[in-house]
């Protein structure tokens, strides 16, 4: 059985936001948005309370995703990702959205609990964790092993800690790019020159988008 990515997503904070429905709308709004051109096998979708999940093809697509939907999220409002690598099983097509089992959400479960394990421990920038489910290397290539799981997980805390510290026009300002809209694109769209787009790509937005490059270069090609 292929290994598929499995993301469990919940709102930080969400019991002292004054207004709970605006910011599940808000947060729908984005994932609707970062799911855009990306291989998914279960689109995202809201599940009990403020909880979301979503299931990627690759790597690449889910990792993809939490980055643009912490990207195109307003000022006070995130989103904790745990990303989980194995296998997805399909128990019943439930009313609304799959009811679903299997090593992935095992695993995404775990790693969204250790995101935020680090939160509580002073890593209030952490946003984002990936947890292999044993044995799931073993079933298709490429898929993270142990070390690359742990290689993975420091390629996001340093791009989270990076987004953390950029203000909301530079969130945006990524995001498009990201997205595929030109420097001219987006500095029109931000009422900035291009000039100040080019130099945001070449200063605080560098690191990201090299990460964000090679993390593109994981996808699985179409057949």
């Amino acid at each position: 059985m292929a290994v598929v990515y499995a993301l469990i997503a919940d709102i930080v904070g969400s019991r002292r936001l004054p207004d709970r429905a605006r910011a599940q709308e808000s947060v729908t709004a984005a994932l609707e948005q970062a799911r855009l051109g990306l291989s998914m096998s279960q689109d995202p979708y809201a599940t009990v309370g403020d909880e979301f999940q979503a299931v990627a093809v690759d790597l690449a697509g889910a990792l993809t995703l939490t980055l643009r939907t912490h990207l195109l999220l307003p000022d006070g409002l995130a989103l904790r990702f745990g990303v989980g690598a194995g296998e997805v099983s399909a128990l019943s097509p439930g009313a609304g959205a799959p009811i679903q089992d299997g090593s992935a959400w095992w695993a995404a479960r775990e790693a969204i609990d250790l995101a935020h394990g680090l939160q509580e421990r002073g890593r209030s920038f952490a946003r984002t964790w990936l947890r292999v489910a044993d044995g799931a290397g073993t079933l298709v290539d490429p898929t993270p092993t142990a070390q690359g799981e742990a290689v993975a997980n420091a390629m996001l805390l340093l791009r989270d800690q990076a987004v953390s510290r950029m203000r909301a026009r530079q969130r945006r300002v990524l995001a498009g790019l990201l997205m595929g809209a030109t420097q001219v694109e987006v500095a029109r769209r931000e009422r900035l020159s291009q000039q100040a787009v080019s130099e945001f790509v070449r200063g605080p937005g560098a690191a990201v988008l090299e990460a964000q490059s090679l993390v593109d270069g994981l996808a699985v090609p179409d057949p």
